[in-house]
């Protein structure tokens, strides 16, 4: 195998794929990129980089000329930092002659490292174009944003560790809860024919939230995703590489969780969100002990937002408000408030409650398909 990749190209591939790769396994192969020229009859030849830790694979398609076809596996921690450091503007060769050890060239450099076996690499499934379906990139991409914060961090209940990512009729809905908070988005299809009921797990979510970032192109880029067997397939093409994620489905059934969203409320506060926003922060440095709440205290025309701490002290804050109930008082976690607040898009936010101990409701005014469920506080 011989090739030459111009250095970004072929350093940003390398980016791409390598968070993939496990720090630690029992497998050496799973150490290692695996590189092979793309069979796909294309008139620009192209070559793939792959890694996985067999929960997460990621293929990363770039440019390169190719002088020779093959294909070899390098260890990924050296790979990357041999590249990084090789000079900008020059072009990087890569050859192997028999499999066993694989030679880089960057001018006056030469380096060459060990190479395990191809044929012991995991497959990494081809992208089934066929069950598909396609979706604007930014819309998928803020829906993640949206809901990701409230994923459960706890092993125990596996069918909370991902977003639940519904698709049908029409609507794409996405969904995430700890048990403690929940985060619900939905968006209209630009595809009728997508349909998808699968959980996808926090690894896999942080993979998508990470190469979406650094591959953002323009506002109708699109993804293409495919829902199939356990594992579900995203790929999308960026000016210099086309990237594609396969990750296992968590398999389990994601709870009704339109049995946690309040159906009826008695209070309702519209707020300006960067004014309560601000006003939580401030509470919230008051409410650092393990278990620590921000209070909501109502009384006519006016919101009281306050917390304490023992051997900090204590704070509060008056907003006006167009409240004109009787007295009301609850509690929230302060970090699960700021994580609702700061994924509103809408210049006010509204806050719906029923009563101290049931869950409080959270949406922007101006937009139906965004909401946060958080459970409230004991009051102290």
């Amino acid at each position: 195998m011989k090739l030459l990749f111009s250095k970004p190209d072929l350093w940003n591939a390398i980016q791409m794929v390598q968070s993939s790769v496990p720090t630690r396994s029992t497998l050496p192969i799973l150490s290692n990129i695996l590189l092979q020229v793309e069979k796909s009859g294309k008139s620009v030849p192209r070559v793939r980089l792959e890694a996985t830790d067999l929960e997460v694979g990621i293929r990363v398609t770039v440019k390169a000329e190719i002088h020779r076809e093959g294909r070899v596996t390098i260890p990924a921690k050296k790979f990357g930092e041999i590249v990084r450091e090789m000079p900008d503007g020059q072009e990087i060769e890569i050859s192997s002659a028999d499999g066993k050890k694989v030679d880089l060239k960057c001018g006056k450099i030469r380096a060459s490292l060990a190479s395990l076996s191809p044929e012991d690499f995991p497959v990494i499934p081809e992208f089934p174009q066929q069950k598909s379906f396609e979706l604007n990139r930014n819309i998928f991409r803020d829906m993640i944003k949206k809901t990701s914060f409230a994923v459960s961090t706890d092993e125990t209940r596996y069918v909370l560790n991902g977003i639940f990512f519904g698709a049908g009729s029409g609507e794409l809905k996405m969904v995430a809860t700890d048990g403690r908070r929940l985060a619900f988005v939905s968006r209209e299809s630009g595809e009728k024919a997508a349909n998808a009921s699968v959980i996808i797990p926090t690894k896999a979510i942080t993979e998508l939230q990470r190469l979406l970032q650094i591959s953002a192109d323009g506002e109708q880029s699109t993804i293409r995703i495919a829902p199939f067997d356990n594992q579900v397939s995203f790929k999308w093409a960026s000016e210099t590489e086309e990237i594609v994620l396969v990750s296992r489905v968590i398999d389990g059934t994601f709870p009704n969780y339109e049995q946690v969203i309040p159906k009826s409320t008695e209070i309702t506060l519209n707020l300006r969100t960067p004014e309560i926003l601000s006003a939580v922060r401030r509470a919230a440095l008051f409410a650092q002990d393990r278990g620590g709440s921000v209070r909501f205290s109502l009384s006519k025309g006016l919101l009281k937002i306050s917390a304490n701490s023992q051997g900090i002290g204590e704070e509060e804050e008056d907003l006006e408000v167009g409240y004109q109930g009787p007295d009301f008082e609850t509690a929230f976690n302060p970090a699960f408030l700021l994580d609702c607040l700061k994924n509103s898009d809408s210049a006010e936010v509204r806050f719906e409650f029923s009563s101290p101990l049931n869950p409080g409701l959270i949406r922007p005014s101006d937009n139906a398909r965004y909401l946060c469920v958080v459970m409230p506080m004991r009051l102290q």
